[in-house]
Parts: structure tokens; C-alpha cells; sequence
């Protein structure tokens, strides 16, 4: 049975929405890997550390963010410091 134009439409607004869905996830997927890779690199680098401490700060952050984010920042200002108290990374 040939489908009608309403049922082509559903159904190309269906694909429209799961390839939606699929980019979403792929972009937040790439965000998580390229965050951790950040991260850790921070946490070995002090000035690598200043940086990202600056990049935060100067994200306007909602509180749960801040609140979620909150022992990494303070592991990256100990490791920040750590430049000023040692003069290098």
C-alpha cells in the first residue's frame, strides 16, 4: 500500500528527529573526551591549570555547574599555584 503525503511527512519528521538526537549525542560525546583530555593534562600542567582556571572563571556559570565543578577547580588552583611556588609547569 503506497503511504499517504501525511505519512511520508511522519516519517521524514521521525528520521529528522533520530538524526537530531544522533548529533546532540555525538556532540556531547566529543565534549566529554575532549573535557577529560583537558583536564588531565591540566592537572599536570600548572600553567595548563591557570588557563583553565581562567577559562572557567570567565564562563558565566549556573550554580549547579559551579557547585558540580567545584573540587576541580580547587585541584587546579592548588596545581596552578604551584607554578608561582616552584616557577615552573
Amino acid at each position: 500500500m503506497a503511504l499517504t503525503l501525511e505519512q511520508k511527512i511522519a516519517e521524514a519528521q521521525a528520521n529528522l528527529a533520530r538524526l537530531k538526537d544522533k548529533a546532540r549525542s555525538e556532540d556531547t560525546r566529543q565534549k566529554i573526551v575532549v573535557g577529560a583530555a583537558v583536564i588531565s593534562q591540566a592537572l599536570r600542567s600548572s600553567s595548563l591549570a591557570g588557563r583553565l582556571l581562567a577559562i572557567l572563571e570567565a564562563e558565566p556559570l549556573r550554580d549547579h555547574d559551579k557547585k558540580a565543578v567545584a573540587d576541580l577547580i580547587e585541584r587546579l588552583k592548588s596545581k596552578s599555584a604551584d607554578e608561582s611556588n616552584h616557577g615552573t609547569s
